[in-house]
């Protein structure tokens, strides 16, 4: 860059003990060169798409979408998926099986005061237990032995308790509870104060329940995300928005895996803004107008508004519902710019339902105008060096 301008310097010195009409040729043969090289704050808008479009199909290819009235609906159709869209908000009750570690309880009613279990505490009933099912998965009962309890329903343990008292009690009732589930557990880890598996209590327990067990979370919750993996689906949420949004509070099931992990929600622009940067996106939902007022608006005087860039990798299936993937296209996410063109008004409502993702990167595209007068404020500098130089 210094090279070339040293050049332009040496041309500008000679080119004043030229005619006017040769050195006015010169002039447009550095704005030109000075227009390709020294550009400092990023491609224009047009040349910005016409990489995309003239982009090898060996390259990095990038999918152009614009956000208007044709993919918004589509957009929006996939933009963030909550934890209710993924696991239901249906509540989850513990599994009726018993399994090893839980806990039952087996209480005996009698209609005669000289059964067996008789007691004038408590009269005609009498509780056996708490057990806790071992590894054999076999229990201890008064006046019975050892009975498998794991692997059979609580209907089931009940019949083998009650058909094995028979003969030994008068006309026995049982009934069988668990009263800790622990064979239905949730594993909770990452930046939790306490991490382990905690058991689902027989209510069900709630996403933000099972935090609680594990002492909540170590750092703040707009810079904390909380992530539910059960089986093959997993999803992603601040925990923020988890608090400020009830929906997104889901109950929880047998084996599913928490994980917290303290990492903001971020977003970065660069390009004709006031401030380039990286910008904390504090709540789970802001829009790309936010966003933008967030950073101080457009740059005006050097700002393109047909050239607002949203680049970020993007659900396949999204590209497939409009018609823009490949055949053959195997990944589940590709690259994709998002373009919004504030000069037409209904884009400002466009830009109110499009939201900024977690480390979406928002580009402002210079315009021409902001890049002839950054070159003239160059060539200005010049000239006078070369008139001084003259001079001497």
């Amino acid at each position: 860059m210094q090279n070339r301008l040293m050049d332009k310097i040496s041309i500008l010195g000679f080119a004043f003990s030229l005619p006017w009409l040769i050195f006015r040729g010169l002039i447009l043969v550095i704005l030109v060169a000075g227009l390709a090289s020294c550009s400092s704050t990023g491609p224009l808008s047009s040349e910005l798409l016409s990489e995309i479009k003239e982009s090898d199909s060996t390259e990095f290819d990038m999918t152009l979408i614009s956000i208007d009235e044709s993919t918004l609906p589509a957009i929006i159709g996939h933009q963030r998926s909550g934890f209710e869209t993924r696991f239901g908000k249906a509540r989850w009750k513990p599994k009726s099986v018993i399994g090893v570690g839980d806990v039952i309880s087996i209480v005996v009613w009698e209609p005669s005061e000289q059964g067996l279990f008789a007691n004038s505490a408590t009269g005609n009933k009498t509780e056996l237990g708490p057990f806790q099912i071992e590894e054999s998965g076999k229990i201890p009962v008064p006046y019975i032995g050892y009975i498998t309890a794991k692997g059979r329903t609580i209907q089931e343990l009940r019949w083998a308790v009650q058909s094995q008292l028979q003969g030994q009690a008068v006309n026995p009732q049982v009934v069988v509870s668990i009263t800790e589930n622990a064979s239905s557990q949730v594993a909770v880890s990452g930046d939790v104060k306490s991490p382990g598996r905690f058991p689902i209590s027989i209510r069900g327990d709630k996403l933000l329940d099972v935090v609680a067990k594990a002492g909540g979370a170590s750092n703040p919750t707009g810079e904390t995300q909380i992530t539910i993996v059960r089986g093959s689906v997993r999803s992603t949420q601040l925990l923020k928005y988890v608090y400020e949004n009830p929906q997104e509070n889901v109950f929880v099931r047998a084996d599913d895996q928490i994980f917290l992990n303290h990492d903001p929600y971020t977003f970065t622009a660069f390009g004709a803004v006031p401030k380039v940067g990286e910008y904390p996106i504090e709540t789970g939902d802001v829009s790309l107008v936010e966003a933008i007022s967030r950073i101080g608006g457009l740059n005006d005087n050097q700002a393109n508004p047909e050239g607002l860039f949203v680049f970020r990798y993007e659900d396949s299936k999204l590209l497939a519902e409009l018609g823009l993937l490949e055949d053959g296209y195997q990944l589940p996410k590709a690259p994709v710019i998002y373009r919004l063109n504030l000069r037409k008004g209904k884009s400002f409502f466009f830009g109110q339902s499009f939201e900024v993702r977690d480390k979406d990167i928002i580009y402002v595209a210079n315009s021409f105008s902001s890049e002839l007068r950054k070159f003239i404020g160059i060539l200005t500098g010049v000239t006078g060096v070369a008139r001084l130089g003259s001079s001497l």
